[in-house]
């Protein structure tokens, strides 16, 4: 467990994140988890006193650094604000055909945010619609102002990154990493039913994952607006089918293949497909952590 424990510390202090005693608790692997806070707090003790982590303030990190808590603070400070931004913008996807559920990945799962970070997403999809959604979501929030348009983070900020979108046949996936495996635990579910949202935590028991996130107050309420049962109703037959094989799929496919011509040197992870859209062109975290 004490290996364990240094693992994880050293994952977030990659991300720059101090933890407390209930978040490591929380973070760990279930089979590596002691049997209550008491051993925990005995563990971290008796490394604390071989100076592997350290203490501050109720944070726990391998750094020997006061400021750590002070850090850690501005951060939660700053989050708070930036899921204020997002709650509201979330509201909106109860205008959107097809979408089964949303959830907050990234930085703002994770909490290492700074000014300029962006809101990453994972949009689960109906099947057959994948096409169909991505762009209405792109129109909705483009109309808000609320979607990266570029590349580049810094010049995003609090603006919402849809490069990830799943079906029910790609819940789940490789790579089954250390990374993947922590992004999974932290997944914040922003919109959906809890049908949805549980169909996925199901999917990835692997990662850890459980029906707790249900309970976080940060999950919207699913309520259907009538413009989205409409569009349902209107796109979930032979019209939607048409606009979905003929046009949507079409000219999707012949835009985003030429995007991933333009950044593929950059490495990183690319899906284009009917039950699974992603874009992941920066890994470094992931590449940093491959040995954990």
């Amino acid at each position: 467990m004490e290996a364990n424990i240094r693992e994880l510390l050293l994952f977030y202090r990659m991300l720059g994140r101090p933890l407390t005693t209930l978040e490591i608790w929380r973070l760990l692997p279930n089979d590596s988890k002691p049997k209550n806070i008491a051993h925990l707090l005995q563990t971290l003790s008796v490394l604390q006193n071989q100076n592997a982590v350290f203490e501050h303030d109720g944070f726990w990190s391998l750094e020997n650094n006061p400021r750590v808590s002070m850090i850690r603070r501005r951060q939660d400070l700053l989050l708070d604000h930036k899921w204020k931004i997002l709650k509201r913008l979330g509201k909106f996807y109860s205008l959107i055909p097809f979408i089964d559920f949303v959830m907050v990945s990234g930085s703002m799962a994770f909490g290492n945010i700074h000014n300029q970070s962006d809101f990453d997403v994972l949009v689960g999809v109906k099947e057959g619609r994948m096409f169909t959604t991505r762009y209405l979501t792109i129109l909705v929030f483009s109309l808000l102002g609320a979607r990266r348009l570029d590349d580049l983070e810094e010049s995003s900020p609090n603006k919402l990154c849809f490069n990830h979108f799943v079906t029910k046949k790609s819940l789940t996936k490789p790579p089954f990493n250390y990374y993947r495996s922590q992004l999974y635990r932290n997944l914040i579910p922003l919109w959906g039913t809890d049908a949805s949202i549980k169909s996925f935590i199901e999917a990835n028991l692997w990662a850890g994952t459980n029906d707790a996130i249900l309970s976080d107050q940060r999950h919207l309420p699913h309520r259907n607006n009538i413009i989205k049962k409409i569009l349902e109703f209107k796109l979930n037959g032979r019209l939607g089918d048409i606009i979905e094989n003929k046009i949507a799929r079409a000219i999707a496919k012949r835009r985003l293949e030429s995007y991933y011509e333009k950044h593929k040197q950059s490495g990183g992870r690319v899906v284009i497909n009917d039950t699974e859209l992603e874009f992941h062109f920066d890994l470094e975290y992931e590449k940093q952590l491959q040995k954990l």
